[in-house]
């Protein structure tokens, strides 16, 4: 029997809130568990425009519905006041109401509103739902494929963005210590690479320009390196300084970490950006020397905040957030991949998170955001966006300290989707 979804009058009623009233109306349903759906719908949240308190909204509703009413012919209805999220959120019951209303128009869940408004589930004797006014998922339901491939596709483009990105900042790299290298076509090069920032209209076609540049570069370090070599034939006491380019130039990335910091600046992985500042007539051993001394203060806090945090107490105390974002924080690389979505997942602007990576140094933030997620998770705290933001404060001030918080959410056996289910 088709269900009937109600919409009480005083709503203002949206196409899109229509939509997921006609999709609570499906019968042929897709079966799924509580745990995967609740996983997916927090990936595909930055894709359906959830975060921030409607995250947590979401988050709580998520865990108060019932395992079973996400197989067969149940229907995942939770009701809870408006009064109730508004105390488990800390916001006005207006806010938790125009939360509702943005969950209700991404399309996974629908209005099931009762003649008096009250909310409340009915069940019959084999717990199944006899009748029910409150929040219905069931349109998240009858999405579960669609929402599966658009987490899927976000995540493989997110990760393309990321490899351009690196591309960016390698070839980049590669480009500036050739402008060292060699002097008389430093100014040459860095016109051309500034050209290929401005006018590449994503980071895959600026690594596109740049690698072309640096296969260039090569080229000229090659020739140049032939030239010398006929130049000394027959004097072996000649010391040549420019043998090792090619393979610096090819290979930068065997460099040690703290070389790449001083090079890269830490704001979106772009050198030229911050490197072709410098006027054209300067030096580039200038141009280093001033990107080196603007890392130096971001260097030293980033040092104090991780010293006393290995990549494993980080991997321990962030479980949930390592499940959210689908990645193991095996590797410091990991944690610095993975801060984008997490980024999204605690609706921190993006211009929050370049300045707290200018502050205290890419690896520092993104250690910090994964704590900062890993507690909004958990419902420990209420604003993560202020709260990441006032962490990367004290360890500035020095009075941060990451270890402690982390070790005490590794001690931790609260777990978000564990503490609703038993409600």
């Amino acid at each position: 029997m088709t269900e009937a979804t109600a919409i009480a009058s005083f709503r203002r009623v949206s196409p899109a809130i229509l939509a997921s009233a006609r999709m609570a109306m499906a019968n042929d349903i897709p079966d799924t568990s509580k745990s995967e759906i609740s996983l997916l719908l927090k990936k595909a949240a930055p894709i359906l425009g959830i975060d921030g308190t409607t995250y947590h909204v979401m988050d709580i509703l998520l865990g108060l519905s019932r395992a079973d009413d996400w197989k067969g012919a149940g229907r995942p209805i939770v009701a809870i006041s408006n009064a109730k999220l508004a105390e488990y959120t800390r916001r006005s019951e207006r806010t938790v109401t125009r939360c509702l209303r943005r969950i209700v128009e991404a399309g996974i869940a629908a209005y099931r509103d009762s003649p008096t408004g009250r909310r409340f589930v009915y069940r019959d004797n084999d717990g199944m739902v006899a009748s029910g006014f409150g929040l219905d998922f069931t349109p998240a339901r009858v999405r579960l494929a669609e929402i599966r491939e658009s987490v899927e596709n976000y995540q493989r483009e997110l990760k393309a963005s990321q490899d351009a990105r690196r591309a960016v900042t390698r070839f980049s790299r590669a480009i500036i210590d050739a402008c060292e290298t060699f002097p008389e076509k430093a100014d040459i090069w860095r016109s051309a690479a500034q050209a290929i920032i401005d006018g590449g209209p994503g980071r895959a076609e600026q690594a596109s320009g740049l690698e072309s540049l640096r296969t260039e570069v090569l080229e000229y370090a090659k020739q140049r390196f032939q030239e010398h070599e006929m130049s000394r034939a027959g004097d072996i006491s000649v010391t040549s300084t420019i043998d090792t380019i090619p393979k610096i130039l090819s290979d930068s990335n065997e460099r040690t970490r703290s070389i790449e910091r001083d090079i890269i600046p830490p704001d979106d992985g772009s050198a030229v950006e911050m490197a072709y500042e410098n006027k054209p007539e300067a030096a580039a051993g200038d141009m280093r020397y001033r990107l080196q001394q603007a890392q130096k203060t971001a260097d030293d806090i980033q040092s104090a905040v991780l010293a006393a945090v290995p990549i494993g107490l980080l991997q321990v105390g962030c479980r949930a957030a390592q499940e959210c974002v689908s990645v193991e924080f095996d590797r410091w690389s990991d944690v610095v991949g993975a801060a984008e979505v997490m980024r999204r997942m605690i609706g921190l602007s993006e211009a929050a998170w370049v300045d707290g990576v200018g502050r205290v140094g890419r690896y520092a933030a993104s250690a910090i955001l994964a704590t900062v997620l890993e507690k909004s998770l958990r419902d420990v705290i209420a604003k993560p966006g202020g709260y990441f933001r006032a962490m990367v404060d004290r360890a500035i001030d020095g009075s941060l300290h990451l270890s402690k918080s982390l070790y005490g959410l590794a001690e931790s056996k609260m777990n978000t989707r564990d503490r609703w289910a038993k409600r």
